[in-house]
């Protein structure tokens, strides 16, 4: 059969070269057009990212920026999802809306509860530095570590602005986001963040003084009444 004999070895290296798609040197040419389609693909998928990220550029805060990236971003997936396209080009654009949406929680619990997250990540880096001295049962002295003022007027102001606080977070999420579900979830990861940092900032506040907790203490807010709280937001949604 003329047409499926090869010979010479010029004519076999050029066949080889010719069909070879991957280091397998399998001489399929489907294969080898199914890789330059995946890697046209790629290359799309980084160059629509890259895009988004240009036209974030025109909004002046970088919340505004996130809250567009996240539009589009939850956008692009529903199209996906309802179009039942799956594999890395999903898995891509998901991975990050995770990442936008984890930018915007800590942008948005820093518009109202800004002094208490920087005191929790300040003094916890602090209090990991600290070796105690010999002789002390490994405790500090509490003006040693933190400032009492401060840590005073930041309970008191938690326990008199937190409730608003939620309610205000409440409606920014709800009016920033054009999907109702996924408005929601990160309704339910900002709420969820909040407390963890409050549960930081107590447990920040017993390491300080322990066994011999300061007056103020009293009016620390318990983190069942704050769960009851973030509990009603989520189910009224």
């Amino acid at each position: 059969n003329r047409g499926r004999k090869v010979t010479g070895e010029g004519n076999a290296n050029e066949l080889a070269s010719n069909t070879s798609g991957k280091p397998s040197d399998k001489p399929s040419y489907r294969g080898s057009a199914g890789d330059m389609l995946v890697n046209d693909l790629d290359v799309m998928v980084e160059e629509m990212i890259l895009l988004l990220k240009r036209l974030s550029d025109v909004h002046p805060t970088n919340k505004k920026r996130i809250i567009f990236m996240i539009n589009n971003l939850d956008a692009i997936i529903t199209i996906f999802k309802e179009r039942r396209v799956s594999g890395r080009e999903l898995n891509r654009f998901s991975d990050l809306l995770v990442q936008q949406r984890e930018l915007f929680v800590e942008e948005e619990l820093l518009q109202t509860f800004s002094k208490m997250i920087a005191f929790v990540q300040q003094t916890e880096t602090h209090m990991s530095g600290i070796s105690a001295p010999r002789g002390a049962r490994g405790v500090a002295a509490p003006a040693d570590v933190v400032n009492p003022e401060v840590v005073e007027s930041l309970v008191h102001e938690f326990a008199s602005n937190w409730k608003s606080g939620i309610e205000q977070i409440n409606r920014n999420v709800l009016s920033y986001f054009s999907n109702f579900r996924n408005g929601m979830e990160i309704l339910k990861q900002v709420l969820t963040q909040l407390l963890l940092y409050y549960t930081r900032f107590q447990d920040v506040i017993r390491k300080v003084w322990r066994g011999k907790p300061p007056s103020f203490c009293k009016d620390l807010v318990s983190t069942s009444v704050i769960l009851a709280e973030i509990k009603k937001h989520a189910l009224s949604i």
